[in-house]
């Protein structure tokens, strides 16, 4: 291999997954802008925009499809509206039925837990409060047995989420594509839940090489990694996890277009960001599209 074929080569390797993903990322552009026209009763514009978008990526999450179909059924394009039905039954069922079964057994024990937090939920509410009191008795019976059913919580969704990042070690990020949506939410749902993993040390590499292969949504990756950051729902990056809380959220005015710029890098446009004081709390008003 000559010198210029080799660096052409080894360049082409270095910055293909950067061209991937910006693919992706103006694949939301597109996709965003379909919306606006759909939006404006410009249905062929909003049906050409989106078909344009579907070319530059590998795969397309059933979300966009099922506006697809919309959009044909009022434009009465019956063609379109078979062709994309059909493409979304097919997606529904994903390519990996052995991954999606396993999936389904970890939300089952994702779900037992939550249930069994609403069974227990006094002891829950006791163990916050007295974390938070230095004169609380960590020693006493009534701590520790509240103790033993918060970490008994968080050792089965700490489990749920090392057993997903060793199928991913395996399989790559577990997308729609081989588990369906319905797959595709329940594993969002046991990403969500690792609270471990308070600083995204563990979740953010993964999450982002995923993103940057369109395998998850930014609005996916947003909330996840905004609802471990500092293990509080007061401090976020993108700000796209809803919230009440007794004091101001830590941005002004001032840095609403800079997190909405932050989103955009992601690939989440056409986004809005506001805070509000009702009947004594902050609400955190997120409209994403």
């Amino acid at each position: 291999m000559s010198y210029f074929k080799y660096l052409v080569f080894f360049l082409f390797i270095i910055f293909s997954p950067n061209i991937k993903a910006q693919n992706i990322n103006a694949f939301y552009f597109e996709v965003n802008t379909a919306h606006n026209f759909a939006v404006a009763e410009k249905l062929d514009s909003a049906i050409a925009t989106y078909e344009n978008a579907f070319k530059k990526v590998d795969y397309v999450h059933i979300i966009h499809l099922k506006k697809m179909v919309k959009l044909a059924r009022l434009n009465q394009d019956e063609e379109r509206m078979e062709r994309y039905s059909q493409q979304i039954i097919k997606q529904s069922k994903g390519t990996n039925t052995q991954l999606k079964d396993i999936i389904d057994s970890l939300i089952v024990l994702d779900q037992k837990m939550r249930k069994r937090s609403w069974k227990h939920r006094n002891e829950f509410k006791f163990y916050a409060k007295c974390n938070k009191d230095e004169n609380c008795d960590k020693q006493s019976k009534k701590y520790l047995k509240s103790k033993l059913v918060v970490d008994d919580w968080c050792k089965v969704d700490s489990s749920n989420t090392h057993f997903l990042l060793n199928l991913f070690k395996q399989f790559g990020f577990i997308g729609e594509e081989l588990i369906g949506l319905d797959g595709y939410n329940n594993l969002r749902v046991i990403l969500l839940h690792f609270d471990q993993d308070t600083s995204n040390i563990i979740l953010e590499p993964v999450l982002k090489k995923a993103l940057n292969e369109g395998k998850i949504r930014p609005i996916d990756f947003s909330t996840i990694m905004d609802r471990h950051l500092g293990g509080k729902f007061t401090i976020q990056k993108y700000w796209t996890l809803p919230h009440v809380s007794k004091t101001k959220f830590p941005f002004s005015e001032a840095d609403i277009p800079k997190i909405i710029k932050l989103r955009e890098s992601i690939g989440i446009y056409g986004s809005k960001l506001r805070q509000e004081y009702k009947k004594g709390n902050w609400i955190l008003r997120i409209q994403v599209k």
